[in-house]
């Protein structure tokens, strides 16, 4: 029984449960790998391509196979490679290699290794050797270095690992800015650089990945092997100003969530796992990554950039068959820039050979969802996850039971239920069927706890037998047959492609302008990213400043490119509670309500035409658009085609009075 055959709750609980119990497990990540070695060989572990325009493994085109022969040849650099694959051996000999590199540059079980690489073969390696021989800590190359640096220091970094002088990467220069900046920092590992000796202005020596690699022992462990009870990750999680959110993963959480994934999934050794989000996100680290190692799969490393890489997203139709991919993991823009492909380019889709594909790291649309499933005769099955639960959190069966929209069941081994909470953050109670309240989780898998202790105040409730549960954030509620569905969320954060935004840093950055006064960022929908950061502003009385000028401020002070707002609105109040909070429930509504608006315009007249956006403490946001009784059956299916690429909540309902008749 797995995700092609389960049907309800009771499904899943049938499942065999020993095999992800601690005594069942590896001990470590580490010796996943080691087991793996020993089971598949010289079974290909990580297949990587440079590009889209490698579209199948017997025909790299000409030109990137003669620069990569001309780099190699001249400078010995192999980052052009433009198709690489490493077996299972090999895997564990650099993973081996690597850990005794970090050991002899003074990395203990507790001390962290901070990653800062796109996606090669070699981040794989060395986010695994990072947790065999301490901690490790990826961070997402994109951020801009301040945020790197504060991340750096509240990890008590030791060794960074980092992309080297690359062209078309700013990475290395990101952390020479900063590698002297770091308290206790040991040494940096420079991805396809060189050694460069300490000096006045370097105190912190660098080593070149490859000649490092190449002197150690890759047989036997000279560290400290890890057990399933120490940290083996800190993966930042928001918080991006003064105290980065850190989330610490023991080997127990990601080897349990990896062992959960695949006692739900039909891949069997040597299929092959596509795999396009950044390994900075746990979602390939753990769910597609680890998980695929302990089954024996073949990863498909889609390009350094993921599925943002040249031509990936424009041939994946063609990547999947050429390479074989069983199952794919991808954020909504992913699905809606294929099925947006397809349907605007009048594809033929050939047979995929696809078993499944799953969406996760941010909200799927049901109307994509079921328009992929039909266009590409593949299903596309809707998961729901945190960091704090190392990846998984829910999974959609491909043959579901459920009557409203959901992101699917519990997977094995994890507590999930719906509680009532207080204000003060203690449990009332559990709530009933249907019944909506915020998702709270405990099980192996669930983290142990942020690294910063004050990021674990109001993070957690204790039921009455004295068990903790993580407190997701997210509103939700449970059907009889144990089908989850999401209502909203409670936390604040803004979701761009699967990527999380803390909007404080883009309210920190407007306020941090004397003539702003209130500062409120929250998500518009986007028919591509899922959702975008907007700003509403007020300014001081006897302000001067305009528009272009708050624009172009804010832009340059916001740390993170993809955090800089779409749109800045300057208004007169801010919409605020009782107790005088910034209220932003009624700024998303404006929102969702303009998206609404514009998405109709361009095709329905907008007399027809009545949109009402309201939120509700319990049921999240929602949208009612109303359209007269005699025109629903037509309004419906084209407000259904015109909303399909967005995620949020509404109905199209009909009101006996024409719409251009009320006042």
């Amino acid at each position: 029984m797995n995700i092609t055959t389960i049907k309800n709750h009771a499904d899943v609980g049938n499942l065999n449960l020993a095999e992800i119990s601690p005594e069942q497990l590896p001990r470590s990540t580490y010796h996943a790998i080691l087991q793996s070695a020993k089971n598949f060989g010289d079974a290909t572990a990580i297949e990587y391509i440079l590009d889209g325009d490698c579209i199948n493994p017997m025909q790299i085109p000409f030109a990137k196979k003669l620069i990569h022969r001309i780099l190699m040849t001249f400078k010995g650099k192999s980052f052009a490679n433009p198709h690489r694959k490493m077996s299972y051996k090999a895997l564990a000999k650099n993973v081996t290699g690597l850990g005794n590199a970090l050991h002899s540059l003074g990395i203990t079980k507790t001390d962290v290794t901070s990653l800062v690489l796109p996606n090669f073969p070699e981040t794989y390696v060395s986010l695994w050797a990072a947790e065999a021989a301490g901690i490790a800590n990826p961070i997402n190359p994109l951020l801009d270095e301040s945020i790197m640096k504060e991340i750096m220091i509240s990890a008590n970094t030791k060794v960074i690992i980092a992309l080297g002088p690359v062209p078309g990467s700013d990475i290395w220069q990101k952390v020479l800015a900063i590698k002297e900046h770091i308290p206790g920092l040991k040494a940096v590992i420079s991805l396809f650089g060189d050694d460069i000796a300490c000096s006045q202005n370097n105190k912190v020596p660098v080593y070149g990945f490859k000649k490092l690699l190449a002197a150690q022992n890759t047989q036997t462990a000279n560290f400290t092997v890890p057990e399933q009870s120490d940290v083996c990750a800190y993966f930042h999680t928001g918080g991006t100003t003064g105290l980065p959110k850190l989330a610490r993963h023991l080997h127990l959480n990601q080897l349990t969530n990896a062992g959960q994934v695949n006692l739900l999934s039909p891949v069997n050794a040597g299929d092959t796992m596509l795999v396009g989000l950044p390994i900075f996100h746990v979602n390939a680290a753990v769910a597609t990554g680890i998980a695929s190692v302990m089954k024996g799969c073949k990863i498909l490393l889609a390009s350094p950039s993921g599925f943002r890489g040249k031509n990936i997203i424009q041939n994946l139709l063609t990547l999947i068959n050429n390479y074989d991919v069983a199952v794919m993991t991808a954020v909504p823009t992913v699905y809606g820039a294929m099925v947006e492909q397809i349907t605007s380019q009048k594809i033929t889709v050939p047979p995929l050979k696809m078993k499944f594909a799953i969406c996760g790291a941010a909200p799927l649309s049901s109307d994509l969802q079921a328009l992929f499933t039909k266009l590409t005769n593949t299903p596309l099955v809707e998961g729901y996850g945190s960091t704090e639960g190392s990846s998984v959190s829910t999974l959609m069966p491909v043959n579901p039971i459920n009557t409203e929209a959901s992101v699917g069941l519990p997977i094995p081994g994890i507590t999930l239920k719906i509680a009532d909470i207080s204000e003060q953050g203690t449990l009332i109670k559990m709530c009933d069927a249907h019944d909506v309240g915020e998702i709270i989780i405990t099980g192996n898998n669930v983290f142990p706890g942020y690294v910063e202790d004050a990021h674990n105040q109001g993070a957690w409730v204790v039921d009455e037998n004295g068990q903790q549960y993580f407190r997701t954030g997210d509103l939700g509620k449970i059907d009889e047959s144990g089908y989850v569905s999401l209502c909203g969320r409670q936390k604040e954060l803004i979701i761009r492609g699967g990527h999380n935004i803390d909007p404080k840093m883009i309210e920190d950055a407007a306020t941090s302008h004397p003539d702003v006064t209130l500062a409120a960022a929250v998500p518009r929908p986007d028919s591509y990213a899922g959702e975008v950061p907007v700003l509403y502003v007020t300014l001081s009385p006897n302000s001067t400043l305009n528009l272009d000028e708050l624009t172009t401020y804010v832009g340059t002070h916001v740390p993170e490119r993809a955090a800089i707002p779409k749109a800045i609105y300057i208004i007169d109040e801010i919409p605020l509670t009782a107790v005088g909070k910034i209220y932003k429930p009624e700024l998303v509504c404006l929102e969702i309500k303009q998206t609404i608006t514009e998405a109709l315009n361009e095709h329905l007249n907008n007399k027809t035409v009545q949109i009402n956006v309201f939120a509700d403490k319990k049921l999240g946001i929602k949208a009612n658009i109303l359209v007269n009784e005699d025109e629903l059956n037509v309004l419906q299916e084209q407000i259904k085609t015109l909303l399909t690429p967005y995620s949020f909540n509404y109905e199209v309902l009909a009101i006996k009075t024409k719409i251009n008749e009320v006042a």
